[in-house]
This record gives structure tokens, sequence and C-alpha cells, in this order.
């Protein structure tokens, strides 16, 4: 019997075009990401740089490893991070889309693992999107892989392991973030939302305007823990599945939108956006993938029949353009269009009015029938001369090209989706990974005040027999999200720093030679280049990672000569934090200096002195000798 009645849908079908937006959006982001580390590639991936390889391998886990751990050298890092970018692009235009997913994953696995202080949660969550998308068909949809295939699934319906597995990963992040927040921020008082809009590293944007209406922060705590335990069971609920599911999607993505103009947590909440795209449901995405009401004019395309490259650009056009009514034909076949092709050495393109177009000019008329992208054709045709060229130059060189895209266009009779092994595979690993997420659950009694009935104490244990597997391909999975309850502990960061002539000046991630101040930053961007350098600020700062700021002090020191070869060496420095805990609403915050480090460029003996907390007193700036408590039993 079919369970075919309109109330009932199974919710582990997903719609291939959706797949089509993840994969293009995971593309998009990792690409985004490569820019935004770039400019700091060799302070974050070289030996001369923040951490060195012999650092990074000593303090990784065991079972981790990376390709920047080959070679420590500048050159060699921006080889990697340029065929990283060149395979993402590939995954984002969707050619040979299951390769570049899987040679995506690697290189992305291999950054993540050469720094990770420079990691957060939506790290973790792009990573995974990447895996699961190996297993995912999710090039079968607006790729070019897709105009490669001659038999095209009509069904935008897509069943299978890997795609059970990619919805409870995405739900996962949610529910197990709700079940983390154990705090009474969450659960009674409501300030969880206050104390997270109070945080400075994080807050900007609408969140100074409305971080004090504690009403509303109270009525959105309690909201938002709600909204990510039950989101996730309604988007499951096969009974009118397209309300609760789109309801669930809608509600998640306007709390995504929300973190995105409060806080400044990176590519964290477009990657969250990104991943619920992909659970669209099928009713949905045919309302916003709608097909165009044209295809196009009639028009005839011939090929060169012995030229693969040709005929395949011929598929591509119409594919990409929306041509659904050209005709594709290889031009010998033809009596009359063969002996043009010849003398021409050109396709051959026959328009509505059968006129014959040859060259960039074909091109250019072809752009213009397209229901798409017609627009485009106004600009081509002002390169006819060049355009010309570019034509002729492929054309003399197509036998060359065809063999190249034998390999990387190859034809398929139809796009090919994971076999009984890869689901096999991908099942396996889902339910591994979704019992690791149940063994982060530290409390499950109770749950948000209430009596579940569980044992005190309770707790899942870890799958640890599945750890190589888990950290080899980091699929690393605690999502503790202002969990257990959004971090107090505000502040800001200071680093004097004493040069060998005595001089006083104030360190930082930009290099500053303006003398050092007590002041609090007027913005973020005065301590911070960007998120990436806040993130490693703030796990210098945290006890566990202590073991890095040795590392850190020693690239200050060498840095500094290099950035500033105009002043005298850098000779010693000290590094604060200036903790301002955040008090419940009302209440002043309290200021306390905390010294994470001290660090000498030439003998570490010499720090017994203090040189740095000498030079500062010396300097009679009682503003600094204040707030670092100078003096005073504080450190």
């Amino acid at each position: 019997m079919q369970l075919r009645h309109k109330f009932f849908t199974n919710p582990f079908i997903l719609d291939l075009r959706a797949l089509a937006l993840l994969r293009i959006g995971v593309g998009l982001l990792i690409l985004a990401d490569l820019a935004i580390r770039t400019p700091d590639l060799s302070i974050w991936l070289t030996d001369s740089g923040i951490l060195s390889r012999e650092k990074s391998i000593a303090y990784s886990p065991e079972w981790r490893w990376s390709l920047y751990w080959l070679n420590g050298g500048a050159l060699w890092a921006g080889f990697l991070t340029a065929v990283a970018a060149g395979f993402s692009m590939m995954l984002t235009l969707g050619i040979r889309t299951r390769l570049a997913s899987i040679v995506s994953l690697l290189f992305l696995i291999s950054l993540h693992n050469r720094n990770p202080l420079l990691l957060q949660g939506g790290d973790n969550l792009l990573l995974l999107l990447l895996f699961w998308g190996c297993f995912l068909p999710w090039g079968e949809r607006a790729s070019i892989d897709a105009s490669m295939v001659r038999t095209t699934r009509i069904s935008n319906d897509y069943f299978g392991a890997p795609g059970i597995a990619l919805v409870l990963q995405v739900l996962s992040v949610y529910f197990f973030s709700a079940l983390l927040k154990t705090g009474e921020e969450w659960i009674t008082d409501g300030t969880a939302i206050y104390y997270a809009l109070h945080l400075d590293q994080y807050a900007f944007g609408l969140a100074p305007i409305w971080r004090d209406w504690h009403g509303l922060t109270q009525l959105l705590s309690h909201y938002v823990w709600w909204l990510e335990l039950l989101a996730p069971p309604l988007a499951l609920l096969p009974i009118w599945f397209i309300g609760f599911r789109g309801l669930a999607v809608f509600l998640l993505i306007a709390l995504e939108v929300g973190f995105l103009f409060n806080l400044r947590i990176g590519l964290f909440p477009l990657i969250s956006i990104i991943s619920l795209c992909a659970l669209i449901p099928r009713a949905l995405m045919d309302r916003l993938w709608r097909s165009s009401p044209r295809s196009g004019p009639a028009i005839q395309i011939y090929f060169d029949k012995d030229c693969s490259f040709c005929e395949k650009i011929c598929y591509l056009l119409k594919y990409l353009l929306g041509l659904r009514s050209a005709q594709i034909s290889a031009a010998q076949d033809h009596e009359i269009i063969g002996p043009v092709l010849e003398r021409e050495n050109s396709w051959v393109i026959i328009d509505e009015d059968d006129n014959q177009r040859l060259r960039w000019d074909a091109l250019t008329y072809v752009v213009q029938c397209s229901p798409r992208f017609s627009w485009i054709s106004s600009i081509l045709s002002r390169f006819n001369d060049f355009g010309d060229r570019v034509y002729i130059w492929i054309g003399n060189h197509r036998f060359e090209l065809s063999r190249i895209s034998a390999r990387w266009l190859p034809w398929r009779d139809q796009y090919p989706r994971a076999g009984k092994f890869g689901s096999i595979t991908a099942a396996t690993i889902a339910l591994l990974v979704l019992w690791h997420n149940f063994s982060t659950i530290e409390q499950w009694n109770p749950v948000h005040g209430l009596d579940t009935g569980v044992e005190a104490n309770y707790r899942i244990p870890s799958p640890d027999f599945f750890m190589p597997f888990y950290l080899s391909l980091r699929l690393d999975q605690r999502w503790g999200m202002f969990a257990p309850y959004p971090q107090k502990e505000n502040g800001w960061f200071i680093s004097p720093g004493l040069l060998a002539d005595g001089s006083l000046v104030a360190l930082n991630d930009n290099g500053s030679d303006r003398a050092p101040s007590g002041a609090r930053p007027n913005s973020w961007e005065d301590q911070f280049k960007n998120y990436r350098w806040r993130k490693y600020y703030s796990r210098l700062w945290e006890a566990r990672y202590s073991e890095y700021r040795l590392a850190y002090g020693s690239w200050l020191c060498r840095s500094w000569s290099k950035r500033h070869d105009n002043l005298s060496p850098l000779e010693a420095f000290d590094f604060y934090f200036i903790s301002d805990f955040n008090q419940p609403p009302g209440e002043p915050g309290v200021q306390t200096p905390i010294r994470l480090t001290q660090y000498h460029c030439r003998d570490v003996d010499l720090l017994a002195a203090e040189p740095v907390s000498s030079a500062i007193k010396e300097s009679n700036n009682t503003e600094l000798i204040e707030m670092l408590g100078i003096g005073k039993d504080v450190f």
C-alpha cells in the first residue's frame, strides 16, 4: 500500500534543487573563508608565522593530519590555498562535483588542523556539510556536470541514506545546542540574550540599541531555547509536512538573520542559512525555483562531429541558457551545413529566419535567445573582433580541448548517485555521529527545569572506538553556542611593549607604534583585523590554550623587527586581558586586569625584574598603571 495521502510525506525526501543551493553556497563560503584568511596567510600557515609546524603537530590530538605540515614555507601555503580555491570553484560550478567535493574536504581538513585556534562552530558546520556532500548528488541540478547527462531524471525528489544523514546533521546543530543550554540564564531569569549582546567582542549593529530592553531580551531568551529544541522535531513531522517543515526552516533562518545583524560571529550565520536551505521541501522549491515560462526560440545548433569538446559546449550552453527548444546536430550529417563548417572552420547557428551565424556572432545570438541571460548579449556584441580571435584560437585547439574535456567533463548516461557501499557508509557514520552528539549532553534531568525521570548524573557513553575515524576527518561536534550560558567575562586586550631604547609601545596585530593606553578601545576594529584574529586572541585568553602563548610571543618579537625596521627592536612585552565582568541588568561591570603572559625577546631570565611593569611605572602613566593594577597583587 502506497502512502500518498496529501497530509503524509516522508520527511527525509530532499529536493535536488535545494541540494544544488547547498552545493553552490558551500563552495562560495569556502572561497570567502580563503579570501578572509589569505592576507594573513604567512602568519597563520607558515613556520615564520604565529604557529610553526612543529608546534602545530605537537599540540594537535592524535589522528589529526594536514597537508600544510609537509612544508612550512609561504610558497607551499600559497600553492595549497590556490589549489583549494580552484577545487572550491569547481564545486560551485558543478565540475566533476564528486571529485571536487572530496578534494575540497581534504584541503579544508588540512586548513583547520594547521591552526585550530582560529576555528569556531561555523567552521565545523561548513566542513560537515562538505563531508556529507561527498555522498550526495548535489551536482545533479544547476551544474556543468548536469549538462553532460544524456538522460536527466525528471523528478526533483531524492531519498537515500546520505540525505537522511544531512537532515539529521543540520537539525542536530539546533537540537543539541538547546540541550546544552542548562544555565539559569536560559531556564529561569531569561538573561542569556542580555549577556550575549553585552559582549563587546561579539555585539555590533543593532545590538547596542535594544540590548538593555530587558523585557524583550527575557522573552527572546526563552523563545530561542524553545525554538532550538522544538524546530528540529517539527521539521521531521510527516503530517502536514510542507507547513511544518516550511515553518521550522523559516523560523530558524530568521534566527540566523537576527544573528547577522547583532553579533560578530563570522560566516557562521551564513553557513547555517545555507544548511537550512537544503531542507526546503519540494512544494516550496517549485515556487522559489520556477522554470522559465519561455524556452527560447527553436534555433538549430550545428557542431563539428569530430570534436567532442564542441558538442559538449553546445549542450552546456543549451542547459545553462535554458534553450529547451534548441536542436543540436552534427554539421557533417547535413549536406548544406557540413561544407559551411569545413569552409569557415566554425560552428553554425541557424536562427528563426534561416540565417546562418558563425563564430562570436553565433555565440552572441545564442545568448540573446536565452530567457535567463539575454541581457548579456548586448555586452558580448561589443567585443566581436576580440571574440572572433578567441573563437579562432579555440577552434585551432579544439582537439586538445577535447582530450581535456574527456577527463574533466565526461558524458554520463545518468547522474551518478551513491551505491550500496556509499549508502551503508553514510548511514553508519550518521548513526555514530548522532550517538556522539547524545554523549555530549551532560544533564538529562532536569531539562529546562522539567523532570524527565532520568537517573541523576546519567550520561550516554561516547563511542570511543569511533574516535580515530572521527578525529581524522574532523567530524568534531559539540554544539555549545552560548552554552551552558553566555560568557559573562567581557573585556579587551592590552599589550604594552618595551623597546630596546626604553620607549613603550602598544602592540597589537596591526603593529601599532603608538604609546600604550589604559583606555577602553572605541570599537572592535581597534583591536582585531577580522574575526579570525578575535577568535585567536580569545583562545589565548583561555587557560586550556595557555601553551600557545609562548609561540605568540616568539612571533611578535620576530615580526616587530620586520615591520618596524626604523624603530628600536622589541625587548619585552606583557600581555593583559582587562576583564570587565558583566553584572545582572542595572548593575555596573567589574574590571579586573589579568596578565596572561610575560615575554622577553632575548633572555627569559630578565623577566624576573619585570622590565615592562618597571618601565610603565617610570613613565608615570597613571591611567595605564591604574588599569593594569601595577604594584598591586592582581596577577
